[in-house]
């Protein structure tokens, strides 16, 4: 059975309406059939710039942002729904374009609608806040919201929260040069494509990759701080927020999956590195007598169910 449901489409009649500077709009977006499609660093860097970039192009701003393996969930605030319908569309098909041409995919990856819902008020704009930052704890990606480095939490307050911080006198030439081509691809206002980050990367150790991509992602931090520290009292009463509740969201038909998350990263490692297939986001676009020797060794190695093949390897004909 392919993972399905239905998604909230977006309420056209607040489309001319102003939006206050306390209101913002809970975006969620799901991939079609709710395939994976974020199965690495690559394909979470792309996403994140063009959506940094494209965020200051339309004004808006962001005070949440998580990347799951198979949605999206951002609060964004604009003057009006317009605003942020042309920048969810643009940033959308960019990102599309630049995740197709890199496997010679082609179609849609998002549902064309997506669920979206004012928030209007201190009590729930915070409630959505908390509820985007711990949805990898409610996958079981990780104990607490800010160990998630895709919900960019960590990054309001750190400047190195998944790295250890090195003086760049200490830099391999290899780093220098990949940390100058982003300062200079992030001065330009202009995101990075699949080919760049795979070029950055490439050669590195993985100590010096973790720097590298916490550096992207401070450089690029869409999020508005000060908005998003209004809410609270501090940087600390909001992560004790998080421990506290897991937020809520009854405005938006969410699609929840059965299961842990884990599953995932286990089979993403395992598809990258023992049978070297690289990038791994490329099953997707592999021949399906491939897919099935695939699913087969999955399904051996992990126990893996017929559902998560299938949102694993884009199978529309396996079941739970």
């Amino acid at each position: 059975m392919t993972p399905t449901g239905d998604v909230k489409k977006c309420d056209m009649k607040y489309k001319k309406r102003k939006f206050t500077p306390r209101e913002c709009l809970h975006i969620y977006q799901r991939t079609i059939n709710g395939f994976n499609i974020f199965y690495d660093r690559e394909d979470a860097l792309v996403f994140y710039t063009i959506f940094s970039v494209l965020s200051k192009f339309y004004n808006v701003k962001v005070l949440a942002l998580c990347l799951m393996v198979d949605h999206v969930h951002s609060l964004l605030s604009s003057e009006n729904l317009s605003s942020i319908s042309d920048f969810i569309r643009h940033y959308t098909s960019l990102f599309v374009s630049e995740y197709n041409q890199s496997i010679g995919r082609h179609g849609p990856l998002f549902h064309k609608s997506f669920g979206s819902a004012p928030k209007v008020g201190g009590k729930k704009v915070r409630s959505t806040i908390v509820y985007i930052g711990n949805n990898p704890v409610e996958k079981a990606l990780c104990s607490k919201a800010e160990e998630y480095r895709w919900n960019f939490l960590a990054y309001v307050e750190n400047e190195n929260p998944f790295s250890t911080y090195k003086p760049s006198s200490l830099f391999s030439m290899k780093l220098r040069r990949a940390f100058a081509e982003a300062k200079g691809t992030h001065f330009r206002n202009i995101y990075l494509t699949y080919r760049q980050v795979r070029r950055m990367f490439d050669g590195l150790s993985e100590d010096e990759s973790e720097l590298l991509t916490d550096y992207i992602i401070r450089l690029y931090l869409p999020v508005d701080k000060d908005m998003l520290m209004s809410y609270y009292a501090s940087y600390s009463d909001m992560l004790n927020a998080m421990c506290s509740t897991a937020g809520g969201e009854y405005d938006i038909r969410e699609v929840f999956n059965p299961g842990p998350d884990v599953i995932y990263e286990k089979m993403e490692s395992y598809v990258h590195g023992e049978l070297h297939v690289s990038p791994t986001r490329r099953v997707i676009a592999m021949p399906m007598d491939a897919k099935l020797e695939i699913a087969g060794l999955l399904s051996g190695k992990f126990a893996a169910s017929g559902y998560e093949l299938s949102k694993f390897l884009h199978l529309k004909s396996c079941g739970r």
